[in-house]
This record gives structure tokens, C-alpha cells and sequence, in this order.
């Protein structure tokens, strides 16, 4: 992989798991590397294991709920201030809730932490990206979209029927469609955005998992918790790590990447219209939190 001397990067969730070892490894690489969290002391412990793994200081934390719009773009203000420039940015953040629950802006949290959050950062992110000329997005996904057979765009409240690992599917195909949207809008500009599954890894996530929230694996979760705990984030972190800074994957856009193998997609994801209706409907829940927001101030 490359060398990232001179390069930034910022990575969403960085503080444990698969987004700790995807810091480290850019880090390691010579890269400036801005993590986000959503607790200062957890941050702050994660950032001093970095900073001593890499073997500099070029490691910083920015405090920020992932699963809010508007923090997202608050976010992208605040790192706008900071650099002149944007090279690498690893929508990392996510998890699945075994509960339904609504972020502080009325949104169920699945779809705001997994596909909203991240779509809102990255848009408001590409001034900052188009400065660098050879930029790259990696949105972290799960092989777990595939899961999701129904309507990506119905119900997507889930009041009507939750369940955890379903609602992760939906949001994390979302996230995939708007990735592929993004790289094709993106097109001959030097900046280029493509979705990685890291694969299972054992992560504060995943450990708190529940049967409720997986109820086809609750007659087998004995030995769903063993394959789970054998699996390692830092191993996992080698997918994220290679497609934002390998040579070759900086040549590639709009691709999927099952590990560190380019994967091809089912037709159905390839349809532009559908990859353009999870684009607009990323637009349309920034334009209504924020003019909320805006009207309210």
C-alpha cells in the first residue's frame, strides 16, 4: 500500500473496532488522521494509543454524534477550518440497534447513523475533497445490505416493524446506492468513492448484539458469539485501510469491495435510477432537518 506522507484524513468512529485499526493503519502510513467520537475520554485514550502505535502525533480528535444531520455538518465546518484540504475521508461509524429508537432530530437511528450521517458529512465534505485532485471516499458497508429484498425506500420509519439487523440492511444498501451515485457524480474530477465490507470482526458493535436483534440466529447464538469473538477488527481494518490508500484502488471508482476483492453487484444495485432515489432522498432529509433547524433559529 502507499505511502500517505502529506496526506489527511478524517475517519468517522475511530476510537475502537474496525475504525481504530483503519486509523492506525492510514497513520501508520505517514497520514494526519482526524477520528471522531462521541465520548471526549474514550477519544482521548483512543487517540494516545494511536499516536503511540503510529509512532507520531499527527493523530486528532473531534468530538461528534455521528447519528445527528446536523452535527455531520457541523463537523465538515469544523474540519474545513482546520485543513486546507481533504485527501481520505472513511465513513466509518454504525451499528445495529436491537431496539427502535429516534435520534434527537426524529429520526430512526438506524437509517441516521448509517446512511444519513454519512451522506450528509460526505456532501458537505466535497469542496474540501476537490482540493486535494486525488481525493477518496470509502463508505464502510456490510455484506448484510444483501439481506434487505424488500423496497429500500418503504417505510422508512420502521414504525410499523422493526427488527435490528433488517433495519442495519436497508440503511447500509442505502449507503451502497449513495455511493455509487456519489462516484458517478464525481466522474472525471480526480476524486473517487467506492464501499468496502470489512467483514464479521468482533467490536463493541457487534458485542452488543442481542438475539432480539438477530432473531434468525437466536436457536444457534451460542455458537453465533463464538465465530463473532474469533473474529478480528484489526484484521478486518486491512479492507478499509487498502482501498483508501493502495495505488490501485485510488484508480477505481463506483466499485464494491468484499475485503480487499472488488465484488460485482446484483443488477438491481447497478440501476441508476435507484442508485439517483437514494441520492435524492439523502438530499431531501438534509433539506428538511436543516430548514427546520433554521427556521427554528
Amino acid at each position: 500500500m502507499g505511502s500517505l506522507e502529506g496526506k489527511t484524513a478524517l475517519i468517522t468512529g475511530g476510537t475502537a473496532g474496525i475504525g481504530f485499526y483503519t486509523a492506525v493503519g492510514l497513520a501508520k502510513r505517514g497520514a494526519r488522521v482526524f477520528v471522531t467520537a462521541r465520548h471526549e475520554s474514550r477519544g482521548r485514550e483512543a487517540i494516545s494509543e494511536i499516536r503511540r502505535l503510529a509512532g507520531h502525533d499527527a493523530t486528532e480528535l473531534l468530538i461528534a454524534d455521528a447519528s445527528s444531520l446536523r452535527v455531520n455538518v457541523e463537523l465538515a465546518n469544523e474540519v474545513s477550518k482546520r485543513v486546507p484540504q481533504l485527501d481520505i475521508l472513511v465513513n466509518n461509524a454504525g451499528r445495529v440497534f436491537p431496539d427502535r429508537r429516534e435520534t434527537v432530530e426524529g429520526v430512526e437511528a438506524t437509517l441516521a447513523l448509517n446512511f444519513i450521517g454519512p451522506f450528509a458529512l460526505t456532501t458537505h465534505l466535497l469542496p474540501l475533497l476537490a482540493r486535494s485532485h486525488s481525493a477518496r471516499v470509502v463508505n464502510v458497508v456490510s455484506s448484510a445490505f444483501a439481506m434487505w429484498k424488500r423496497d429500500p425506500f418503504e417505510e422508512l420509519d420502521a414504525r410499523q416493524h422493526y427488527v435490528g439487523i433488517e433495519a442495519y440492511a436497508r440503511a447500509k444498501l442505502l449507503n451502497l446506492l449513495f455511493t455509487l451515485a456519489l462516484a458517478r457524480m464525481l466522474d472525471g474530477t480526480g476524486t473517487v468513492a467506492n464501499a468496502v465490507n470489512p467483514g464479521m470482526a468482533w467490536t463493541p458493535g457487534v458485542a452488543a448484539l442481542t438475539p432480539a436483534a438477530v432473531p434468525q440466529w437466536r436457536f444457534v447464538w451460542p455458537v453465533v458469539r463464538w465465530v463473532q469473538r474469533r473474529g478480528s477488527a484489526e484484521a478486518a481494518a486491512r479492507a478499509p485501510v487498502f482501498v483508501a490508500s493502495s495505488p490501485d484502488a485510488g484508480r477505481l471508482s463506483a466499485r464494491y469491495f468484499d475485503g480487499m476483492k472488488e465484488k460485482r453487484l446484483p443488477l438491481r444495485l447497478r440501476d441508476v435510477a435507484v442508485q439517483h432515489r437514494a441520492w435524492n432522498l439523502g438530499e431531501s432529509f438534509v433539506s428538511r432537518i436543516l430548514g427546520s433547524h433554521q427556521s427554528k433559529a
